[in-house]
């Protein structure tokens, strides 16, 4: 693994910043008109169980996702980028007809390269699956900070049950009824649940269910609350960002440690270790 992203400085970052979010915890409780009220939604005058403080950690939660993510980032583009295959027969030829380099330098080369290439093999493997798990992670993130929000501001308008179309008597003009904004209150956990389905679907998909009309949830997006839509925005992003990246590793994997050859010079020499 590169000296820069060892996994011992990715946990010291990941501890820091769930440090400095417990200090803003505690100090947004201890005070007597608690800070955090005017910064998010909800009530804190309850202490932990208020629908503010569960906001918080809902966020915290959300915090924590992309910390991983961009860690396995750390993690995998390097190795994505350094893991060019190396051609050996190429180089050798470079090296001993052209550089005249000796074989034993030659072989000390080589021998570099190769654990060169199982490093960045392995990094790109733990890389990739922390990317994976901060996705999942990042998708649980969102239900969370969903849900938390609707229940937060229960006379809010999240969300809008969608118009229907449906044909009049006559069957010459359709009727189109307008959505329906619902109260945040009104909206079921397992609603929450079917939408984070619908944009999970739609950002690996490429919106694919949204063109055939697949819906999950009774449920969409209210056009008329922006800080919903940038944030819906910005996960589909990633989570599209993710997939693009996981294909692309797959093709594009670095050398992996080439296998030992077995030449007769090579079994002749092992039976002469053997008789010796």
């Amino acid at each position: 693994m590169p000296r820069r992203f060892t996994g011992v400085r990715l946990l010291l970052i990941f501890v820091g910043i769930n440090l400095v979010m417990f200090l803003m915890l505690v100090t947004s409780m201890t005070s007597a008109h608690p800070w955090l009220a005017h910064v998010l939604p909800g009530k804190f005058e309850t202490g932990v169980d208020s629908s503010g403080y569960w906001v918080f950690f809902a966020l915290v939660l959300l915090v924590d996702a992309l910390t991983v993510f961009i860690a396995g980032l750390a993690l995998m583009l390097p190795a994505m980028f350094e893991g060019a295959p190396v051609n050996e027969r190429r180089l050798t030829r470079h090296l001993v007809d052209r550089g005249g380099v000796s074989d034993e330098a030659k072989e000390a080369i080589f021998v570099a390269l190769r654990e060169d290439a199982v490093n960045t093999h392995y990094q790109l493997i733990v890389g990739r699956a922390i990317v994976f798990a901060g996705a999942l992670f990042l998708v649980g993130a969102f239900f969370t900070v969903v849900l938390t929000f609707a229940r937060a501001t229960p006379d809010g308008h999240m969300f809008v049950k969608p118009g229907v179309v449906a044909a009049t008597a006559d069957k010459s003009a359709p009727c189109v009824t307008r959505s329906q904004p619902v109260l945040n209150k009104d909206v079921r956990g397992r609603d929450i649940a079917a939408y984070t389905t619908d944009q999970v679907a739609a950002a690996v998909a490429l919106n694919a269910p949204a063109i055939y009309g697949i819906r999950f949830a009774p449920i969409v997006k209210n056009a008329g609350v922006p800080v919903f839509t940038h944030f819906l925005f910005a996960f589909r992003i990633v989570l599209g960002f993710t997939l693009v990246l996981l294909i692309i590793s797959f093709l594009r994997r670095p050398q992996r440690p080439p296998r030992e050859k077995k030449t007769i010079e090579s079994v002749e020499a092992k039976l002469e270790e053997v008789k010796t």
